[in-house]
């Protein structure tokens, strides 16, 4: 007899629905995660100061336009004139890299905006654990530390555990260290000594973003011209302050009678406000002038010469006027650089570098006037001293040689924060290397046979301050348990 089954087809499948993704919020806490990890990497830290390292290593090897000729297109071309010779066909592109202007560029800025960033961010993720090890340390370490610390000891005393765990307690406390303990049949102990000292760290990290923000307001609101170059009896005008001028009354130098080398020199200037003499002041190496924020020190000094220029039509343009020759070009040779008003020249004046000069005499200068950004001079000619001669169409008289003193001229407001870094930075590294933070633990069990086994470690490797204290320590704990017990 044959069965018929009767097949019926079975429902299709139904497919789980597919899992939502995630949402937008979720994507904002996965990206801020992932941001808030990137800066609080030491990582970045280091690749930032290694930039601000490169960038502070060219800023010192290569010479620093003044802050108040960055962003004035007629001081910045007399500028690049007065250094081309140094740098030759380098000096646009470097110009160009933002290397002649390092500590006031934007990249300069940013690096240390991001520097501060991620040691602000390092020091919040440190937080937390510098908290639980200064205030909620791990008693229990566990029998597999003390078999891998880098230093540890197993004594068996003839006392109980109780007993033991007294008379260690005893010792540490004699040492000035903090014991924290827990009993779950063994006793474990936790000591340490200068539990503040992890803070060290943090105060070093807010030493250097106190600093950098010293610099940044520094760089940003201050003014720093290191070319502060006034010839004897010129006035000279400051740019950091409206109204105000220096005028070098007289300079002197003293040199070693047995060496040659300077011992002394000194500015004598006087201080003019809107026209008005407010101040004198004899400004030496170790004794800076200050004068309503500024402050002038005396940084080198040198020869110069005095020239008077005339056009074509002979109106003087520039009248006994000092060039100081504060250069020096490949072959030694001084010479100094200045913008020749209404022309649209620049003037190089080049003295001679001795007898041996073939085309400089003593007594001679050279001169040669160009258009800014040339590479040759339009016309160069040697000027006898006294003798008015023409260069171009101007007509120019060498007067005489004179001196010029260079003050660097500052007005730094970032400089208490600075020094409050400074302090900081030195507070910190004090303690980090005289106080360190010394942790111990002790692990004391009772033996089946009786008395007790008590096992120390600490996590400092052993050298020869850290190893003779831990040394010491067993010592006197082996000493404490073989002492009578106290009735």
């Amino acid at each position: 007899m044959t069965q018929e089954v009767e097949r019926r087809s079975l429902p299709p499948a139904s497919h789980a629905a597919p899992a939502a993704g995630p949402s937008a919020m979720d994507r904002v806490d996965t990206g801020l995660e992932g941001l808030w990890h990137f800066l609080s990497s030491m990582r970045l830290a280091m690749v930032i100061m290694l930039a601000l390292a490169a960038l502070g290593v060219m800023g010192s090897l290569l010479m620093q336009m003044p802050r108040d000729v960055v962003g004035v297109p007629e001081r910045e071309a007399l500028w690049l004139d007065s250094v081309r010779p140094r740098y030759g066909g380098w000096t646009d592109p470097l110009n160009t890299l933002g290397l002649f202007s390092v500590f006031n560029s934007i990249l300069f800025r940013l690096l240390a905006a991001a520097l501060t960033i991620s040691l602000i961010a390092c020091s919040i993720q440190r937080i937390p654990g510098i908290v639980r090890t200064v205030a909620h340390p791990r008693v229990d370490v566990g029998p597999a530390f003390f078999e891998h610390a880098p230093q540890h000891e197993a004594i068996v005393a003839r006392r109980s555990a109780q007993e033991a765990a007294a008379a260690v307690t005893g010792v540490l406390g004699r040492r000035r260290y903090r014991t924290l303990a827990t009993d779950d049949g063994t006793v474990h102990l936790y000591a340490d000594r200068f539990r503040w000292a992890p803070f060290a760290g943090l105060i070093a990290h807010l030493s250097i973003v106190v600093i950098i923000a010293g610099a940044i307001i520094g760089g940003m609101y201050g003014y720093r011209n290191a070319e502060f170059m006034i010839t004897e009896g010129q006035t000279l005008a400051v740019g950091a302050e409206p109204g105000l001028s220096i005028q070098l009354l007289d300079f002197t130098d003293k040199y070693d009678p047995a060496t040659g080398a300077p011992i002394d020199y000194a500015s004598t200037i006087a201080v003019y406000k809107d026209g008005t003499q407010v101040d004198n002041h004899v400004v030496r190496v170790n004794d800076p002038y200050r004068y309503d924020g500024l402050t002038f020190y005396q940084a080198f000094f040198g020869p110069a010469v005095l020239v008077t220029v005339a056009d074509a039509q002979g109106n003087v343009l520039l009248q006994s006027t000092g060039v100081p020759l504060a250069y020096s070009d490949d072959n030694g040779a001084r010479y100094g650089v200045m913008a020749i008003p209404g022309t649209g020249y620049t003037a190089e004046v080049q003295a001679t570098t001795g007898g041996a000069d073939p085309d400089v005499k003593p007594g001679q200068v050279k001169f040669g006037i160009y258009t800014s950004g040339a590479t040759s001079f339009t016309d160069a000619q040697v000027i006898d001293q006294g003798a008015a001669t023409q260069v171009g169409d101007l007509t120019v008289t060498f007067e005489r040689e004179t001196q010029f003193t260079g003050l660097n001229v500052a007005r730094d407001p970032g400089v208490p924060l600075i020094w409050i870094g400074s302090a900081l930075l030195f507070v910190g590294f004090l303690i980090r290397f005289t106080v360190p933070h010394k942790r111990l633990w002790a692990r004391i069990s009772s033996r089946p046979s009786g008395g007790a086994v008590v096992t120390v470690a600490t996590l400092t490797q052993k050298d020869v301050a850290a190893g003779t204290e831990f040394d010491q320590i067993v010592s006197d704990i082996r000493a404490a348990l073989s002492a009578p017990a106290q009735g």
